[in-house]
């Protein structure tokens, strides 16, 4: 089985699963900071076991790593990103709602992603201190609310 695992300084990998004598082990298929075709290509020729793309994209959407079609044309790459991945988030919406529940892990997973998609972005931002609203204040409206007894 193939699965894309985070890296440090923004890069990914598709990894592939082996059983060995030893036990498990991971070989590395292919290293990338955005996953194209070429990349999907390259990790199922090195492939030992079948590879399924769709596995892969799904694998990569959780690990954080935006996949996108490998148009050949400069410009702005985080810009594309961004694109492609609003425009699968929007398809995805699109479907009827499975009967089956839906894993909230996983769900939480693609929301991550795509908001570090969102936040990558952004501009830096200078840390602020955290505000907090004073508990008193919190506590007199909910006794002035008509749901207190």
């Amino acid at each position: 089985m193939a699965y894309v695992v985070a890296r440090p300084k923004g890069r990914f990998e598709i990894r592939e699963s082996l059983h060995t004598p030893d036990g498990p082990r991971a070989r590395s298929l292919a290293g990338f900071e955005v996953l194209t075709d070429a990349v999907l290509a390259k990790a199922a020729r090195r492939a030992q076991r079948p590879f399924d793309v769709e596995a892969v994209l799904a694998s990569g959407r959780r690990a954080g790593a935006l996949a996108r079609v490998d148009v050949g044309r400069g410009g702005d790459d985080s810009r594309e990103r961004f694109v492609e991945t609003s425009r699968r988030m929007a398809r995805a919406l699109q479907r009827p709602p499975t009967l089956r529940p839906v894993d909230p892990g996983a769900a939480l997973i693609d929301l991550l992603g795509f908001a570090d998609a969102v936040t990558r972005n952004q501009p830096p931002r200078p840390p602020a201190p955290l505000e907090f609203p004073v508990l008193s204040r919190l506590v007199e409206g909910h006794r002035g609310s008509p749901h207190h007894a």
